[in-house]
């Protein structure tokens, strides 16, 4: 009861209900049994596929439908991907559900490290930021006819408006200095002089495409494990695979025929990023040498996720030496210009008389 009153509080975890679903299979439940049992629970991710199995349609087009249903979910999307292959193939789905389960638990507890990395970045520049406005409050809060006066003198009052101009200026560029750190797309990225300038004042933006190859290729592996071969893989998984990689593989499945490999080489080699190169050559490799496509895939993903994992360690810890710019050429002078030049022309107005 505390579990489930718990959950209704909580996101939907994928993890818990795969878990949910390994204990009803250890039990003897089939997949349809066991995936009905586990979405009983308010606001359960496979609940979607559980209404659809309990009115009685068949299991891999409701799987396949709850999938498409949360595509914004790379984590979901895929589980349900898994299960519906393992149910077309008619095989043993318990351990993949136990290996997919466990690789999700890694995965959310890096995703959870990566977040306290960039909640660490986030409050150290708005700490930064708060230096001005909470001095203004101070004064405000202290003689606010001060503050009146000051607004009533024109000299002060430039310096006030000046500095709140670079304030705002400071917390649009560091602002910028950690969305690029942490990865996070603008809305003009894709214009290249603005990404030039950004580059230039922020750091360079860190790629997504190794993480959807990542995603893409752990989810391939299951796939495979189930018993399909690597074309008719490719061709399951496409159409859940997400961003730019997404996109290309959804173009090579479509330009396969038969045992062919060519489209998927055709279509990667044009991606940046190592990850789209080596996924091609691993595909490459298992339909011309025979050499086993499942781990191949999943040391690529594992790979691809430390090095990104290190890489948002790294680019965190530049982003925390670049805020001192803005912090030195805008955020200072604002606090001088704002705060500290209308006590210094108040003091000396005081002094004279």
């Amino acid at each position: 009861m505390t579990l489930r009153l718990r959950r209704r509080h909580e996101s939907p975890d994928i993890v818990d209900a795969l878990r949910d679903i390994a204990d009803g299979l250890r039990s003897g439940l089939s997949l349809r049994q066991a995936i009905i049992r586990t979405a009983g629970s308010a606001g359960s991710p496979l609940a979607p596929a559980a209404a659809a199995l309990a009115a009685g349609r068949p299991i891999v087009p409701s799987l396949r439908a709850a999938a498409a249903h949360h595509q914004g979910d790379t984590a979901i999307s895929s589980a349900l991907c898994i299960l519906a292959v393992h149910a077309e193939a008619g095989g043993d789905p318990l351990p993949a559900v136990k290996a997919l389960a466990e690789r999700l638990t890694r995965r959310k507890a890096a995703r959870a490290e990566a977040r306290a990395l960039t909640t660490q970045a986030r409050l150290g520049a708005r700490a930064l930021l708060l230096l001005t406005p909470a001095f203004l409050l101070l004064v405000v809060a202290s003689d606010p006819r001060g503050i009146v006066r000051w607004l009533g003198e024109p000299r002060t009052r430039a310096a006030v408006g000046i500095g709140l101009v670079l304030q705002g200026l400071g917390a649009v560029w560091m602002g910028a200095i950690v969305r690029s750190a942490i990865g996070r797309p603008t809305r003009f990225g894709g214009v290249p002089l603005l990404r030039a300038i950004r580059a230039i004042l922020a750091g360079r933006t860190r790629p997504v495409i190794d993480e959807e190859v990542a995603d893409a290729a752990e989810t391939m592996a299951f796939a495979l494990d189930a018993g399909l071969a690597p074309s008719a893989a490719l061709a399951t998984v496409a159409p859940y695979a997400r961003g730019e990689f997404g996109n290309a593989l959804q173009r090579a499945s479509a330009d396969i025929v038969g045992a062919s490999h060519q489209a998927v080489g055709n279509a990667l080699t044009r991606l940046d990023g190592m990850g789209a190169e080596r996924f091609a050559t691993a595909y490459e490799s298992a339909m011309t040498l025979g050499v086993p496509l499942a781990p191949a895939l999943r040391s690529l993903a594992d790979e691809l996720r430390d090095r990104s994992s290190i890489t948002l360690a790294e680019d965190i810890r530049r982003a925390s030496v670049r805020v001192l710019v803005p912090l030195g050429l805008l955020v200072l002078p604002a606090f001088v210009l704002a705060c500290l030049v209308p006590l210094f022309v108040g003091g000396l107005e005081g002094i004279s008389g």
